[in-house]
C-alpha cells in the first residue's frame, strides 16, 4: 500500500437485485438509476479472497492475474493490455514478476476516464503485533481486494451509463506493494506505466482526462478524506466527488484534508499527465497486519464508495471539469 508507517464473474450481476430499469436520453444501453450493489461488491470480494492468490510470489498468483484479464472482459473492457515489469525487495534483494493491467473501453471515444487499484497483497506484515508473522503474506481484504471489487463491480455499471463518446479504462497496478519502510520503492505498477507513457506507449490512459485511485475503501469505519498530492493535482476533482457523496448522504467522505500529501498510485499516474485522486481510508488500523481480512470490511462502505464513483462519473461526463459552470 503507501509508503506511511512506512475465473470471471459474469454472472454476479444477474444473481444480485437490482432496481427497475428506466431509459434516459443521452446515455448508454443502462438505466442511469440502476445502482451500485455493496452486496454484490462484498461477493466480489469473497471470490477474490478464495481464488485470487495475488501476494507477489505466491507460485499461484499467475493464475489470478489471468483471471483479473477475464474479469476485465466480463466486465466491458474490449481490449486488455499487459504490462509486465518487475523489481526487488529493497531488504532482501529477491526479484519479483510483475504484470499491471489495462481493461480499454470504447477505444474508440473522444473522451477517456482512468478507473485504477492494486490487486497484490502485501508479501510481508511489518505492523503485525506479533513478531514471528511479520515476514508472512497477509490476507490483504481491504489493501489490495477491496478496491478491486469496487472497480470490477463499478466498470459494467459505468460501460451501460456512460454516453457513447465517453470511453474508461481499468488499470489493476500490480506491484504496488513493493517496498519496505524507510527503505521504499513501493509503486512498482504506477511507475512502471508512468515510465512507458513517457517512452509513448499505452495511448488510451495517456490521453484520460483524469483518473481515480482506489485503496483500502470498504473498512466498517470508513472516512476518506482528501490527501494533500490529490488537492494539488486536481482539486476541481476532488471537490466534485466529495460533492456528490456528501449529497447523497455518504458521511464516509469527509471534506477535512489529511495533514500530509499520500504517495499512493495517483502520483505516478499524475506525472504521467492523467491528473488523478485517491480514495482511501488512511487511518486503518489493521493495515500491514494480518488483521486485514473480511470481518473487518462492511458492504455499505463499498456501496458508499461505488455509487459516489458511479453518480461523479456520469456528472463529469455531462459536465467536464474544464466546463465553466463546473
Amino acid at each position: 500500500m503507501l509508503v506511511r508507517r512506512t475465473l470471471a464473474l459474469v454472472a454476479l450481476a444477474l444473481a444480485c437485485g437490482r432496481p427497475p430499469a428506466r431509459q434516459a436520453q443521452g446515455l448508454g444501453d443502462g438505466a442511469p438509476d440502476e445502482r451500485f450493489s455493496g452486496d454484490a461488491a462484498m461477493q466480489r470480494l469473497d471470490v477474490l479472497l478464495d481464488r485470487y492468490p495475488r501476494a507477489l510470489g505466491d507460485p499461484a498468483r499467475g493464475g489470478a492475474i489471468e483471471a483479473l484479464a477475464a474479469d476485465l472482459r466480463a466486465a466491458g473492457a474490449t481490449s486488455v493490455e499487459r504490462l509486465d515489469h518487475d523489481g526487488a525487495d529493497p531488504l532482501t534483494g529477491r526479484a519479483f514478476a510483475m504484470t499491471t493491467l489495462l481493461g480499454h473501453v470504447r477505444p474508440e471515444a473522444a473522451r477517456r476516464f482512468i478507473l485504477a487499484t492494486h490487486f497484490d497483497t502485501r508479501p510481508w506484515a511489518e505492523s503485525d503485533p506479533d513478531p514471528a508473522r511479520r515476514e508472512q503474506p497477509i490476507v490483504g481484504a481491504n489493501d489490495g481486494t477491496s478496491g478491486v471489487a469496487v472497480a470490477l463491480e463499478l466498470a459494467p455499471l459505468l460501460v451501460r451509463q456512460l454516453p457513447p463518446d465517453v470511453g474508461l479504462t481499468v488499470i489493476l497496478f500490480d506491484g504496488e506493494e513493493l517496498g519496505r519502510p524507510d527503505l521504499g520503492p513501493y509503486l512498482a505498477g504506477s511507475r512502471a506505466l508512468a515510465a512507458a507513457i513517457a517512452q509513448g506507449r499505452f495511448p488510451l490512459a495517456a490521453r484520460a482526462e483524469f483518473g481515480v485511485v482506489l485503496d483500502m475503501v470498504g473498512d466498517r469505519d470508513l472516512r476518506i478524506r482528501p490527501d494533500r498530492a490529490s488537492l494539488a493535482q486536481q482539486p476541481a476533482l476532488v471537490e466534485r466527488i466529495w460533492s456528490i457523496g456528501q449529497a447523497h448522504g455518504f458521511v464516509a467522505f469527509d471534506r477535512e484534508p489529511l495533514p500530509v500529501p499520500l504517495l499512493d498510485d495517483h502520483v505516478p499516474l499524475s506525472e504521467a499527465g492523467v491528473p488523478s485522486v485517491l480514495l482511501i481510508d488512511y487511518d486503518y488500523p489493521a493495515w500491514h497486519t494480518h488483521a486485514d481480512t473480511r470481518d473487518q470490511l462492511d458492504a455499505r462502505s463499498l456501496g458508499a464508495v461505488g455509487e459516489t464513483l458511479r453518480l461523479a462519473f456520469l456528472d463529469l461526463a455531462a459536465r467536464p471539469l474544464s466546463d465553466p459552470r463546473g
